[in-house]
């Protein structure tokens, strides 16, 4: 090797080195070398840490270059309703350990707290964010992670209400560790791809916990959601896979713990689904497998619209849900075998685990109620009791293809 490959190679060798010893801290506060946060971004360079010590910092700014933006004890970032607080234009930004507040607000433009906007490679990391109309939103972004935030809002006129973690157009976003309150929706996802969800708590939202449309090969796993207006929304997707996920809560009469409406392939297993109006409300899913799933305390278990077809539920619980399955239709071409129903009253001769008998779990008042639900007015009643007894007479009442071959006489470990 001639000296002059021998310094090119030593050069590539220290370059990083030398790039990462070069980066310098900004200090911005009281007493420090800058004031505001926008004085600091105007000197810093590529790589540098822009520190903000505690305080209260009113301004809204835009950062383009490629920083490190750090809160030290969460100081408060006010936009004063002017605006979006803090708008990234840039790859490779790190916003982490600020608690920002007070976005602008409109029904005609999408004010943030946090806004990313043809950027990569950006890191939203264990903030609060308060008082903002959207508090996190990415927009045609990738390669980027919305980690550990606080994110709630006191916002609730719906015109100017915005969603907690909204994404659109997106792909391999990471959000994750997020604790979400009162929002409009609270991760809302449209055109987004190759993305994870997990390991998120979300609350009290006044649609939906959980909202994706368009937005195919993604996952959603050992997520919590509770007590939202509306419950999870599915929409319009496919090749999605939701498992280890909790969904519960979600009361009224259009709530639902889980909604799949014109889903293709879609594998959703291990989920605990319960304390619902509605389970899983299946509109238009084909294809899907609904496996090891826990349905326990719902009014409906699952209420499976004519136009879902060749769909697999098997290996799920129904425990104590007021109807266990329900349709608005007679013709079925979805599988329910290998299930464990707490109504079953099958018998075991062989003690193979398995009823000798197929169950039917349709009853005649919930196929009446699915047509007319005003006769609700009469569950528990004498009326529900006599049409029991006469179904269990006269079976070919309700439609006979709603049936479980092997049912399952004891609860599968969820």
């Amino acid at each position: 090797m001639n000296i002059l490959s021998l310094k090119k190679a030593l050069l590539c060798l220290f370059l990083p080195t030398i790039m990462v010893t070069q980066a310098t801290t900004l200090k911005v506060g009281k007493g420090q070398s800058f004031t505001t946060i926008t004085q600091a971004l105007e000197k810093a360079a590529t790589g540098d840490i822009i520190l903000v010590t505690k305080g209260v910092y009113k301004e809204c700014f835009t950062i383009r270059k490629s920083i490190v933006l750090r809160g030290e004890n969460l100081p408060i970032i006010d936009g004063q309703q002017k605006g979006t607080v803090i708008d990234i234009r840039c790859d490779n930004v790190t916003v982490e350990g600020l608690h920002v507040i007070n976005s602008g607000r409109s029904s005609l433009r999408d004010y943030c707290g946090i806004k990313v906007e043809d950027a990569r490679n950006v890191i939203i990391r264990d903030n609060k964010m308060r008082s903002n109309q959207f508090s996190i939103q990415l927009m045609n972004s990738t390669d980027s992670e919305v980690v550990g935030n606080d994110v709630e809002s006191d916002i609730f006129e719906m015109q100017v209400m915005g969603n907690a973690i909204h994404c659109w157009k997106c792909e391999r976003i990471h959000i994750h560790h997020n604790t979400v309150g009162h929002n409009r929706d609270g991760i809302y996802l449209e055109f987004v791809y190759e993305s994870d969800i997990h390991h998120n708590f979300v609350t009290n939202c006044e649609r939906y916990g959980l909202h994706f449309m368009f937005s195919h090969f993604n996952k959603y796993f050992d997520n919590h959601f509770v007590g939202s207006k509306a419950g999870v929304a599915v929409m319009y997707t496919h090749d999605v896979e939701m498992y280890n996920n909790i969904f519960e809560q979600c009361q009224g009469g259009s709530s639902y713990g889980l909604l799949l409406k014109e889903i293709q392939r879609g594998y959703i297993h291990n989920n605990r689904i319960r304390n619902n109006t509605v389970g899983v409300l299946m509109d238009g899913g084909v294809e899907l497998n609904i496996k090891n799933n826990e349905f326990r305390q719902n009014g409906w278990g699952m209420r499976v619209v004519a136009s879902s077809t060749n769909d697999t539920i098997h290996c799920n619980n129904f425990i104590g849900n007021t109807f266990d399955i329900s349709t608005n239709g007679s013709f079925n071409s979805n599988v329910f075998d290998g299930n464990y129903w707490d109504k079953n009253n099958g018998y075991d001769l062989n003690n193979d685990g398995v009823s000798d008998v197929p169950y039917h779990m349709l009853s005649l008042f919930s196929t009446l109620a699915e047509k007319n639900q005003t006769i609700l007015v009469f569950f528990r009643s004498f009326l529900m009791t006599l049409m029991e007894q006469s179904e269990k007479l006269l079976p070919s009442i309700t439609p006979d293809n709603y049936v479980d071959n092997r049912p399952i006489l004891k609860p599968f470990e969820i």
